[in-house]
């Protein structure tokens, strides 16, 4: 797939679309975590095939395939689901650099080269 690149309007215009995927892959990604380890110990403890909490934890992870996914094919390359950190490709005075939006923010206001990272970050 071609690497999508976005203008600050149509970063900005995501935004609405974005910010509710991000939430729930944060939620998605904590609920594993912590169900994770409350399954190995029930499933230790009964060995009884899986059950509840092997049919949660695959529903958690067909949530989480399908956000990624989701990501992926708008051309945003997830950078911290515990932020809800991303970035949109851009071009800015012809080389490409990435405009960076995390949850929380009302609108994509940074960019940074791609090497340096959220460490990077300037104001547009």
């Amino acid at each position: 797939m071609a690497e999508k690149v976005y203008s600050v309007d149509e970063a900005n215009a995501l935004i609405p679309k974005l910010k509710p995927l991000l939430e729930r892959i944060r939620k998605t990604q904590e609920e594993l975590a912590k169900d994770k380890t409350v399954a190995a110990v029930r499933e230790k403890a009964a060995q009884n095939g899986g059950g509840l909490p092997g049919r949660h934890l695959s529903a958690l992870t067909k949530t989480l395939d399908a956000d990624l996914r989701q990501l992926a094919a708008w051309g945003i390359v997830l950078r911290d689901p515990s932020i809800g950190l991303v970035d949109f490709m851009h071009q800015r005075e012809g080389e490409t650099v990435c405009l960076c939006w995390k949850l929380g923010e009302s609108r994509v206001e940074w960019w940074h080269p791609l090497e340096t990272g959220i460490a990077g970050r300037q104001r547009l």
